[in-house]
Protein backbone atom coordinates (compact mmCIF):
# COMPACT_ATOMS: atom_id res chain seq x y z
CA UNK A 1 0.00 0.00 0.00
CA UNK A 2 1.37 3.60 -0.63
CA UNK A 3 2.02 6.13 1.84
CA UNK A 4 -0.89 8.13 -0.07
CA UNK A 5 -3.50 5.46 1.14
CA UNK A 6 -1.70 4.97 4.82
CA UNK A 7 -2.14 8.74 5.09
CA UNK A 8 -5.86 8.58 4.36
CA UNK A 9 -6.36 5.91 6.46
CA UNK A 10 -4.47 7.84 9.68
CA UNK A 11 -6.99 10.68 8.71
CA UNK A 12 -9.82 8.48 8.79
CA UNK A 13 -8.76 7.29 11.99
CA UNK A 14 -8.70 10.65 13.16
CA UNK A 15 -11.79 11.65 11.77
CA UNK A 16 -13.45 9.09 13.68
CA UNK A 17 -12.10 9.74 16.94
CA UNK A 18 -12.90 13.02 16.84
CA UNK A 19 -16.61 11.96 16.00
CA UNK A 20 -16.00 9.60 19.01
CA UNK A 21 -16.36 6.67 16.86
CA UNK A 22 -13.58 4.95 19.13
CA UNK A 23 -14.05 1.36 17.70
CA UNK A 24 -13.86 1.92 14.11
CA UNK A 25 -11.05 4.71 14.72
CA UNK A 26 -9.29 1.91 16.69
CA UNK A 27 -9.99 -0.39 14.00
CA UNK A 28 -8.15 1.78 11.58
CA UNK A 29 -4.95 2.49 13.19
CA UNK A 30 -4.81 -1.29 13.94
CA UNK A 31 -4.88 -1.55 10.02
CA UNK A 32 -1.90 0.99 9.71
CA UNK A 33 0.13 -0.85 12.09
CA UNK A 34 -0.57 -4.02 10.03
CA UNK A 35 0.74 -2.60 6.77
CA UNK A 36 3.77 -0.63 8.74
CA UNK A 37 4.90 -1.62 12.47
CA UNK A 38 6.92 1.15 12.19
CA UNK A 39 4.09 3.86 11.93
CA UNK A 40 4.72 5.81 15.43
CA UNK A 41 1.85 7.73 14.31
CA UNK A 42 -0.58 4.59 14.51
CA UNK A 43 0.71 3.48 17.90
CA UNK A 44 0.52 6.54 19.59
CA UNK A 45 -3.43 7.64 18.05
CA UNK A 46 -4.11 3.76 19.27
CA UNK A 47 -3.02 4.13 22.19
CA UNK A 48 -5.54 7.54 22.66
CA UNK A 49 -8.23 6.03 21.33
CA UNK A 50 -7.34 2.91 24.21
CA UNK A 51 -7.10 5.22 27.17
CA UNK A 52 -10.24 6.47 26.25
CA UNK A 53 -11.73 3.12 25.99
CA UNK A 54 -10.34 2.05 29.64
CA UNK A 55 -8.23 -0.14 28.04
CA UNK A 56 -4.94 0.89 30.08
CA UNK A 57 -2.76 -2.12 29.48
CA UNK A 58 -3.61 -1.74 25.85
CA UNK A 59 -3.01 1.97 25.79
CA UNK A 60 0.59 1.31 27.81
CA UNK A 61 1.68 -0.96 25.35
CA UNK A 62 0.23 1.23 22.12
CA UNK A 63 2.48 4.29 23.93
CA UNK A 64 5.07 2.23 24.15
CA UNK A 65 5.55 0.94 20.68
CA UNK A 66 4.95 4.81 19.47
CA UNK A 67 8.57 5.19 22.41
CA UNK A 68 10.60 2.70 20.73
CA UNK A 69 9.82 4.20 17.25
CA UNK A 70 10.12 7.56 18.59
CA UNK A 71 11.64 8.32 21.66
CA UNK A 72 11.65 11.88 21.71
CA UNK A 73 7.89 12.60 21.11
CA UNK A 74 6.28 14.75 23.97
CA UNK A 75 3.08 13.63 23.98
CA UNK A 76 3.82 10.47 23.88
CA UNK A 77 6.12 10.34 26.60
CA UNK A 78 3.90 13.09 28.63
CA UNK A 79 0.80 9.87 28.20
CA UNK A 80 2.88 7.44 29.93
CA UNK A 81 4.17 9.63 32.27
CA UNK A 82 0.11 10.55 33.11
CA UNK A 83 -1.36 6.86 32.77
CA UNK A 84 1.96 5.15 34.76
CA UNK A 85 2.08 7.76 38.16
CA UNK A 86 -0.05 5.63 40.30
CA UNK A 87 1.07 1.91 39.25
CA UNK A 88 4.56 3.14 38.63
CA UNK A 89 5.79 6.16 40.17
CA UNK A 90 9.67 5.90 38.96
CA UNK A 91 9.02 4.62 35.34
CA UNK A 92 6.41 7.57 35.22
CA UNK A 93 8.73 10.08 36.76
CA UNK A 94 10.96 9.13 33.72
CA UNK A 95 9.07 9.79 30.99
CA UNK A 96 7.46 13.27 32.36
CA UNK A 97 11.37 14.31 32.11
CA UNK A 98 11.49 13.07 29.07
CA UNK A 99 8.21 14.95 28.21
CA UNK A 100 9.39 18.55 29.54
CA UNK A 101 12.65 18.49 27.24
CA UNK A 102 10.25 18.71 24.28
CA UNK A 103 7.34 20.05 25.58
CA UNK A 104 8.32 22.59 27.91
CA UNK A 105 7.06 23.51 31.16
CA UNK A 106 3.85 21.68 32.43
CA UNK A 107 2.79 21.58 35.69
CA UNK A 108 1.28 18.39 35.94
CA UNK A 109 4.58 16.75 34.04
CA UNK A 110 7.12 18.69 36.59
CA UNK A 111 4.52 17.39 39.49
CA UNK A 112 5.24 13.88 38.61
CA UNK A 113 8.95 14.47 36.89
CA UNK A 114 9.69 15.35 41.14
CA UNK A 115 7.83 11.97 42.46
CA UNK A 116 11.51 10.11 42.88
CA UNK A 117 13.91 12.90 43.75
CA UNK A 118 15.17 12.47 47.44
CA UNK A 119 15.01 15.27 49.64
CA UNK A 120 18.02 14.88 50.81
CA UNK A 121 21.47 13.18 51.07
CA UNK A 122 22.20 11.74 54.23
CA UNK A 123 25.91 10.55 54.54
CA UNK A 124 27.07 7.38 56.88
CA UNK A 125 29.61 9.54 58.24
CA UNK A 126 29.35 12.99 58.65
CA UNK A 127 32.94 13.78 59.80
CA UNK A 128 34.56 15.57 57.02
CA UNK A 129 38.02 13.30 58.49
CA UNK A 130 39.07 10.26 56.66
CA UNK A 131 39.38 6.85 58.86
CA UNK A 132 40.59 3.78 57.91
CA UNK A 133 38.47 0.85 58.31
CA UNK A 134 37.65 -2.46 56.12
CA UNK A 135 34.98 -0.59 53.99
CA UNK A 136 33.82 -2.23 51.03
CA UNK A 137 30.77 0.00 50.24
CA UNK A 138 32.06 2.93 48.40
CA UNK A 139 28.41 4.05 47.86
CA UNK A 140 26.92 7.32 49.30
CA UNK A 141 23.89 6.20 51.32
CA UNK A 142 21.34 8.09 49.28
CA UNK A 143 17.80 7.48 50.71
CA UNK A 144 14.84 5.84 49.06
CA UNK A 145 12.77 7.33 46.99
CA UNK A 146 9.69 9.39 49.32
CA UNK A 147 6.53 8.59 49.32
CA UNK A 148 3.69 10.22 47.63
CA UNK A 149 0.35 10.81 48.79
CA UNK A 150 -0.99 9.93 45.24
CA UNK A 151 -3.43 12.93 45.41
CA UNK A 152 -3.37 14.38 41.73
CA UNK A 153 -5.64 14.90 38.57
CA UNK A 154 -6.55 12.05 36.20
CA UNK A 155 -6.03 13.19 33.20
CA UNK A 156 -7.54 9.69 31.91
CA UNK A 157 -10.54 8.06 33.60
CA UNK A 158 -9.77 4.43 34.09
CA UNK A 159 -11.30 1.53 33.51
CA UNK A 160 -12.58 -0.43 36.98
CA UNK A 161 -13.21 -3.44 35.09
CA UNK A 162 -9.37 -3.56 33.92
CA UNK A 163 -6.28 -4.05 35.60
CA UNK A 164 -2.76 -3.02 34.13
CA UNK A 165 -0.63 -6.13 33.84
CA UNK A 166 2.21 -4.64 35.65
CA UNK A 167 4.50 -7.50 35.04
CA UNK A 168 3.73 -7.39 31.11
CA UNK A 169 4.76 -3.89 31.55
CA UNK A 170 7.94 -4.53 33.46
CA UNK A 171 9.48 -6.25 30.97
CA UNK A 172 9.50 -4.16 28.07
CA UNK A 173 11.19 -1.37 30.39
CA UNK A 174 12.25 1.02 27.99
CA UNK A 175 13.25 4.19 30.80
CA UNK A 176 14.92 1.57 33.11
CA UNK A 177 16.99 -0.33 30.35
CA UNK A 178 21.38 0.50 30.57
CA UNK A 179 21.01 3.08 27.82
CA UNK A 180 18.71 4.97 28.92
CA UNK A 181 20.08 4.96 32.90
CA UNK A 182 23.17 5.70 31.27
CA UNK A 183 22.14 8.67 29.44
CA UNK A 184 20.18 9.94 32.54
CA UNK A 185 22.89 9.82 34.47
CA UNK A 186 25.18 12.09 32.10
CA UNK A 187 22.36 14.43 31.94
CA UNK A 188 21.70 14.69 35.96
CA UNK A 189 25.79 15.55 35.83
CA UNK A 190 25.67 18.05 33.44
CA UNK A 191 22.31 19.76 35.26
CA UNK A 192 24.81 19.61 38.20
CA UNK A 193 22.14 16.90 39.99
CA UNK A 194 25.00 14.76 41.03
CA UNK A 195 23.75 12.81 43.73
CA UNK A 196 20.82 11.93 41.45
CA UNK A 197 23.56 11.02 38.87
CA UNK A 198 25.02 8.85 41.80
CA UNK A 199 21.88 6.77 42.01
CA UNK A 200 21.32 6.04 38.40
CA UNK A 201 24.97 4.40 38.74
CA UNK A 202 24.33 2.62 41.75
CA UNK A 203 20.95 0.97 40.57
CA UNK A 204 23.12 -0.03 37.25
CA UNK A 205 25.84 -1.49 39.53
CA UNK A 206 23.24 -3.51 41.21
CA UNK A 207 22.21 -5.24 38.24
CA UNK A 208 25.91 -5.70 36.59
CA UNK A 209 28.36 -5.21 39.46
CA UNK A 210 31.41 -6.25 36.98
CA UNK A 211 30.75 -3.15 34.24
CA UNK A 212 33.45 -1.36 33.79
CA UNK A 213 31.64 1.68 32.43
CA UNK A 214 29.10 2.07 35.02
CA UNK A 215 32.41 2.26 37.63
CA UNK A 216 33.76 5.11 35.47
CA UNK A 217 30.53 6.77 35.47
CA UNK A 218 30.30 6.47 39.47
CA UNK A 219 33.47 7.63 39.91
CA UNK A 220 32.87 10.87 38.18
CA UNK A 221 29.76 11.69 39.75
CA UNK A 222 30.87 11.00 42.84
CA UNK A 223 34.27 13.19 42.22
CA UNK A 224 31.78 16.05 41.13
CA UNK A 225 30.01 15.73 44.18
CA UNK A 226 32.96 15.96 46.49
CA UNK A 227 33.37 12.69 47.62
CA UNK A 228 37.20 12.30 46.26
CA UNK A 229 38.08 9.81 48.64
CA UNK A 230 35.10 7.16 47.63
CA UNK A 231 35.90 7.77 43.59
CA UNK A 232 38.89 6.75 44.05
CA UNK A 233 38.01 3.31 45.57
CA UNK A 234 35.59 2.88 42.40
CA UNK A 235 38.30 3.49 40.35
CA UNK A 236 40.59 1.07 42.26
CA UNK A 237 37.50 -1.55 41.71
CA UNK A 238 37.78 -0.79 37.63
CA UNK A 239 41.85 -1.33 37.89
CA UNK A 240 40.77 -4.71 39.64
CA UNK A 241 38.08 -5.50 37.05
CA UNK A 242 40.91 -4.56 33.66
CA UNK A 243 43.14 -7.06 35.88
CA UNK A 244 40.47 -9.62 35.81
CA UNK A 245 39.93 -9.63 32.54
CA UNK A 246 43.69 -10.00 31.11
CA UNK A 247 43.54 -12.84 33.29
CA UNK A 248 40.59 -14.27 31.87
CA UNK A 249 41.71 -13.62 28.31
CA UNK A 250 44.99 -15.11 28.81
CA UNK A 251 42.72 -18.55 30.38
CA UNK A 252 40.49 -18.52 27.26
CA UNK A 253 43.51 -18.82 24.64
CA UNK A 254 44.58 -21.45 26.57
CA UNK A 255 41.10 -23.89 26.93
CA UNK A 256 40.30 -22.64 23.46
CA UNK A 257 43.09 -24.43 21.60
CA UNK A 258 42.46 -27.43 24.28
CA UNK A 259 38.71 -27.10 23.41
CA UNK A 260 39.29 -27.49 19.46
CA UNK A 261 39.80 -31.09 18.89
CA UNK A 262 37.00 -31.87 21.39
CA UNK A 263 34.59 -29.40 20.10
CA UNK A 264 35.42 -31.29 15.95
CA UNK A 265 34.00 -34.52 17.57
CA UNK A 266 30.79 -33.13 19.54
CA UNK A 267 29.94 -31.49 16.50
CA UNK A 268 30.78 -34.49 14.45
CA UNK A 269 28.86 -36.59 16.51
CA UNK A 270 25.58 -34.00 16.66
CA UNK A 271 25.59 -33.75 12.76
CA UNK A 272 25.06 -37.38 12.80
CA UNK A 273 22.50 -37.49 15.25
CA UNK A 274 20.91 -34.86 13.58
CA UNK A 275 20.51 -36.29 10.31
CA UNK A 276 19.14 -39.38 12.04
CA UNK A 277 16.44 -37.14 13.65
CA UNK A 278 15.38 -34.90 10.59
CA UNK A 279 14.89 -38.21 8.68
CA UNK A 280 11.95 -38.72 11.52
CA UNK A 281 11.49 -35.22 12.29
CA UNK A 282 10.13 -35.32 8.68
CA UNK A 283 8.14 -38.25 8.36
CA UNK A 284 6.45 -36.51 11.51
CA UNK A 285 5.52 -33.72 10.34
CA UNK A 286 4.01 -34.71 6.56
CA UNK A 287 1.83 -36.85 9.06
CA UNK A 288 0.53 -33.99 10.86
CA UNK A 289 0.41 -32.07 7.89
CA UNK A 290 -1.77 -34.29 5.86
CA UNK A 291 -4.31 -34.16 9.32
CA UNK A 292 -4.45 -30.95 9.11
CA UNK A 293 -5.98 -30.87 5.43
CA UNK A 294 -8.57 -33.81 6.17
CA UNK A 295 -9.56 -31.12 9.26
CA UNK A 296 -9.49 -28.70 7.05
CA UNK A 297 -11.77 -30.54 4.32
CA UNK A 298 -13.73 -31.17 7.60
CA UNK A 299 -14.18 -27.42 8.34
CA UNK A 300 -12.45 -27.85 11.97
CA UNK A 301 -10.24 -25.12 10.97
CA UNK A 302 -8.94 -25.12 14.78
CA UNK A 303 -7.85 -28.65 14.89
CA UNK A 304 -6.68 -28.18 11.46
CA UNK A 305 -4.31 -24.96 12.67
CA UNK A 306 -2.97 -27.62 15.89
CA UNK A 307 -1.70 -29.84 13.30
CA UNK A 308 -0.07 -27.77 11.23
CA UNK A 309 1.38 -26.12 14.02
CA UNK A 310 2.75 -29.26 15.29
CA UNK A 311 3.58 -29.89 11.37
CA UNK A 312 5.67 -26.70 11.38
CA UNK A 313 7.39 -27.40 14.58
CA UNK A 314 9.31 -30.60 13.48
CA UNK A 315 9.65 -29.62 9.92
CA UNK A 316 13.53 -28.80 9.81
CA UNK A 317 14.90 -25.45 8.27
CA UNK A 318 16.10 -27.39 5.30
CA UNK A 319 12.92 -28.65 4.12
CA UNK A 320 11.77 -26.15 2.70
CA UNK A 321 8.98 -27.37 0.07
CA UNK A 322 7.05 -28.46 3.28
CA UNK A 323 7.56 -25.36 4.96
CA UNK A 324 5.74 -23.69 2.60
CA UNK A 325 2.77 -26.11 2.01
CA UNK A 326 2.61 -25.94 6.05
CA UNK A 327 2.39 -22.16 5.76
CA UNK A 328 -0.13 -21.80 3.45
CA UNK A 329 -1.99 -24.38 5.60
CA UNK A 330 -1.84 -22.20 8.15
CA UNK A 331 -3.31 -19.66 6.00
CA UNK A 332 -6.30 -20.99 4.76
CA UNK A 333 -7.00 -22.35 8.63
CA UNK A 334 -6.63 -18.97 9.55
CA UNK A 335 -8.97 -17.45 6.93
CA UNK A 336 -11.60 -19.81 7.97
CA UNK A 337 -11.48 -18.65 10.93
CA UNK A 338 -11.67 -15.17 10.32
CA UNK A 339 -8.52 -14.13 11.71
CA UNK A 340 -7.51 -12.47 8.06
CA UNK A 341 -4.33 -10.48 9.11
CA UNK A 342 -2.95 -13.38 10.56
CA UNK A 343 -3.56 -15.58 7.30
CA UNK A 344 -2.42 -12.84 5.20
CA UNK A 345 1.37 -13.14 7.21
CA UNK A 346 1.23 -16.57 6.46
CA UNK A 347 1.27 -16.72 3.08
CA UNK A 348 3.55 -14.49 2.96
CA UNK A 349 5.88 -16.34 4.87
CA UNK A 350 5.03 -19.17 2.05
CA UNK A 351 5.79 -16.07 -0.85
CA UNK A 352 9.06 -15.08 1.28
CA UNK A 353 10.75 -18.99 1.76
CA UNK A 354 10.12 -20.18 -2.00
CA UNK A 355 8.61 -17.30 -4.86
CA UNK A 356 9.20 -19.70 -6.97
CA UNK A 357 6.92 -22.32 -5.93
CA UNK A 358 3.98 -19.88 -5.15
CA UNK A 359 0.67 -20.53 -6.45
CA UNK A 360 -2.33 -19.18 -8.11
CA UNK A 361 -4.58 -20.53 -4.88
CA UNK A 362 -1.94 -19.40 -2.75
CA UNK A 363 -2.21 -15.73 -4.02
CA UNK A 364 -6.12 -16.03 -4.51
CA UNK A 365 -6.40 -17.05 -1.07
CA UNK A 366 -4.15 -13.92 -0.27
CA UNK A 367 -6.25 -11.74 -2.08
CA UNK A 368 -9.07 -12.95 -0.26
CA UNK A 369 -7.99 -12.09 3.01
CA UNK A 370 -6.91 -8.25 2.09
CA UNK A 371 -10.56 -8.01 1.02
CA UNK A 372 -11.99 -9.38 3.64
CA UNK A 373 -10.00 -6.23 5.99
CA UNK A 374 -11.05 -3.68 3.19
CA UNK A 375 -7.29 -3.14 1.64
CA UNK A 376 -9.04 -4.03 -2.21
CA UNK A 377 -5.79 -2.31 -3.86
CA UNK A 378 -3.63 -4.89 -2.64
CA UNK A 379 -6.38 -7.64 -2.56
CA UNK A 380 -6.51 -7.00 -6.84
CA UNK A 381 -2.95 -7.00 -7.24
CA UNK A 382 -2.92 -10.39 -5.85
CA UNK A 383 -6.21 -12.03 -7.91
CA UNK A 384 -4.07 -10.20 -11.19
CA UNK A 385 -0.68 -12.24 -10.73
CA UNK A 386 -2.92 -15.67 -9.57
CA UNK A 387 -4.75 -15.21 -12.88
CA UNK A 388 -1.39 -16.59 -14.72
CA UNK A 389 -0.60 -19.32 -12.04
CA UNK A 390 -2.60 -22.15 -13.09
CA UNK A 391 -5.86 -21.63 -11.58
CA UNK A 392 -8.85 -24.05 -13.51
CA UNK A 393 -11.42 -22.37 -15.89
CA UNK A 394 -13.76 -22.04 -12.68
CA UNK A 395 -11.23 -20.47 -10.44
CA UNK A 396 -10.07 -18.27 -12.59
CA UNK A 397 -13.82 -17.15 -13.75
CA UNK A 398 -14.00 -16.10 -9.48
CA UNK A 399 -10.94 -14.59 -9.77
CA UNK A 400 -11.45 -12.51 -12.33
CA UNK A 401 -15.58 -11.11 -10.24
CA UNK A 402 -13.47 -10.81 -7.31
CA UNK A 403 -10.93 -7.97 -9.40
CA UNK A 404 -14.61 -6.66 -10.65
CA UNK A 405 -15.94 -6.62 -7.38
CA UNK A 406 -12.66 -5.13 -5.39
CA UNK A 407 -11.93 -2.53 -8.32
CA UNK A 408 -16.40 -1.24 -7.43
CA UNK A 409 -15.21 -0.84 -3.57
CA UNK A 410 -12.26 0.74 -4.46
CA UNK A 411 -14.55 3.52 -6.39
CA UNK A 412 -16.78 3.57 -3.18
CA UNK A 413 -14.25 4.25 -1.04
CA UNK A 414 -12.63 6.91 -3.15
CA UNK A 415 -16.49 8.83 -3.23
CA UNK A 416 -16.41 8.41 0.88
CA UNK A 417 -13.56 9.64 1.53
Amino acid sequence: MSDIDIRQLLLDAEENANSENYIESANLYKKVTIIDENSSAAWYGLGVIHAKLGNLGSSINSFEHAHRINPDHGPTNANLALILEKSDSERAANFAKMALESIGENIELLRISKLNIPKEIKLFDNSHSYSEGNEEEVFVNIPAKPVTDGNSADKIVENDEEEVNLQEVEEIDFVNSKTARTSRAGKMSKRGDHALAVNEWKELLKKDSSDISSWKGLADALSEAGYVDRANQCLQRVQELIELEKQEIQIDEKEEIENLVSAAKEVKEKMNLHEENNEGNVNESIEWYNKGLILLTENNANEALNCFNKALSGSPDEEIELRVRIHNGKGHSLYQLNEYAESIQEYHTAVILDPSSVTGRTLYNMGSSYAAIELYSDAVKCFEQAKGRGLGDEDLKLCKAQINRCKLLIKEQKKLN
